[in-house]
């Protein structure tokens, strides 16, 4: 009787009207999760589908339904199926950027003002370097491929990367000068994916990179790739996953995919998108298992085109952004897409110094570690709607004590008392770090204001005063033990 049922609903959607048919996914292809156990033969006797690719260990298919016009519906009376845990069209995803041209100029110039660029030195790169430079953690970047010979990857580490558009081993960038979406722009997602990249590489440089190409020259791709490149990455142990595009409905398996991949560790960031609006909220930007990030301008004012949310979790540059472009080239480019990495980066840099945090602490540092937007009256009306705030690298990584056991003890169990404090300060080691037998006092920016060493009864002591003895202003100030980069400074509060 199932089975009849089942033909009678697919005859009766094979006869639908051609009016039905949809272009926001692939005609006839339907992505499916089945339930544990289940048999995808069985279920294709049933639906008179087929399989087009099979993953079988984590239930995942992708089918073929020949003929049928109305895949949003079938895919809705396949879920009635007992052995189906969900089924839906497999939808387009795309690259806000492509969708409006919004790499500006691919133009000439060098590795040093790629480096040295002003949103590079606004959100504290240098200061953050001087605390790690991201060892020890796999950033996948679900892009449109990665020009791995440009020199801005010279010194890069390559982790395991795929094709999800050609399904083979190498997820470089492509362009086939064809206009193969009819929009009137040809290739307009080409260098995407090498920008976002290279940004990445720029901030956490010590960071293992793992290429996903899951967007074609045009910047589009489908769920079904994107749902693979998520499930291989952490299969291969990614900490990051970094995806700059997005679909403006929730899609139901990603959803899925992305709780397992919230519980396994995977950090992910999402841009919140580039057209200029609150609703509705671009997808899987809006998951609440990701981080969603929009874009602010030059003067720290959101970019006119950066959609806004209460869900977004932080702002970061997006405007003007300078980076790698394939052929050796370098392009500047602005959207969220640019500003999403540079938070993908940041979470790889903190992951470094605490490879034990929880994707909860880790948004927890990216959240506090900011500096203020909302005082900017053109940043009034989206108040609550930016996060809180545009990310300084430095207070990221330095925004509170250490969080685990194991932590504690990297970081020489650094202590400091009283705090806050009106006066002197007192600083202890709970453990013996080699070439930390002294302290350093940094300000917000990570300069450099006073080293402490022991006095003569072996006491690291601060008096309150700078290099030259000037007494510090109020406010909050690191201490950090000398020697060791990658420790994570104590916060130190000065009242006066």
């Amino acid at each position: 009787m199932k089975s009849l049922i089942a033909l009678i609903f697919a005859t009766a959607l094979l006869c639908l009207p051609a009016s039905a048919i949809e272009h926001d996914f692939v005609p006839q292809q339907l992505c499916c999760l089945l339930e544990p156990g289940a048999d995808i033969e069985e279920v294709n006797s049933r639906w008179g589908t087929s399989t087009l690719y099979a993953e079988p260990d984590v239930d995942l298919y992708l089918l073929h339904a020949a003929g049928v016009q109305d895949m949003r519906l079938f895919g809705k009376l396949m879920t009635t199926d007992p052995d189906v845990h969900i089924a839906e069209p497999n939808y387009h995803m795309e690259s806000p950027e492509a969708v409006r041209q919004m790499v500006i100029a691919v133009i000439g110039g060098t590795w040093e003002e790629f480096a040295d660029q002003e949103a590079m030195n606004r959100i504290g790169l240098e200061s953050a370097h001087n605390l790690t430079r991201g060892a020890g953690v796999k950033v996948a970047v679900l892009d449109t491929g990665v020009d791995f010979g440009h020199e801005a990857f010279a010194e890069q580490t390559w982790g395991w990367g795929r094709d999800y558009v050609d399904d083979d081993q190498d997820p470089s960038e492509e362009a086939n000068g064809i206009d193969d979406d009819e929009d009137g722009f040809t290739d307009e997602g080409f260098g995407h994916g090498t920008m976002v990249a290279g940004l990445i590489a720029l901030i956490a440089p010590e960071a293992e990179i793992m290429p996903m190409r899951v967007l074609n020259d045009e910047g589009i791709g489908t769920e079904f790739g994107v749902i693979l490149a998520i499930v291989h990455s952490m299969g291969h142990g990614a900490n990051v996953l970094n995806m700059s595009f997005g679909a403006p409905i929730e899609l139901e398996i990603i959803r899925e995919v992305l709780q397992i991949t919230m519980i396994d560790g995977g950090f992910v960031v999402c841009g919140a998108g580039n057209s200029d609006r609150e609703f509705p909220p671009l997808y899987p930007a809006a998951d609440e298992r990701t981080c969603m990030i929009a874009a602010l301008d030059s003067l720290d004012i959101k970019a006119e085109f950066s959609d806004f949310n209460v869900e977004v979790l932080v702002s970061a540059p997006g405007v003007g952004i300078r980076s790698a472009y394939p052929g050796g080239e370098w392009g500047i480019g602005s959207g969220c897409s640019f500003a999403t990495p540079m938070v993908a980066a940041e979470a790889a840099l903190i992951l470094s110094l605490h490879p034990h945090l929880h994707v909860t602490e880790i948004e927890e540092y990216i959240a506090e570690g900011v500096d203020p937007i909302y005082h900017l009256p053109e940043n009034y009306p989206y108040v609550g709607k930016l996060g809180s705030g545009r990310i300084n690298l430095f207070m990221g990584l330095a925004s509170s004590q250490p969080a685990s056991v194991e932590d504690l003890a990297e970081a020489g169990g650094l202590h400091a008392w009283p705090n806050p404090t009106d006066g002197p300060v007192s600083f202890s080691m709970a453990a013996s770090v080699p070439g930390a037998e002294h302290v350093q006092i940094l300000d917000l920016n990570g300069r450099l204001i006073r080293e402490i060493r022991p006095n003569a009864q072996g006491i690291l002591l601060w008096d309150g005063h700078d290099g030259q003895n000037n007494q510090v202003s109020t406010g909050t100030y690191w201490a950090r033990p000398c020697g060791q980069p990658a420790t994570r400074p104590v916060p130190i509060l000065i009242l006066r």
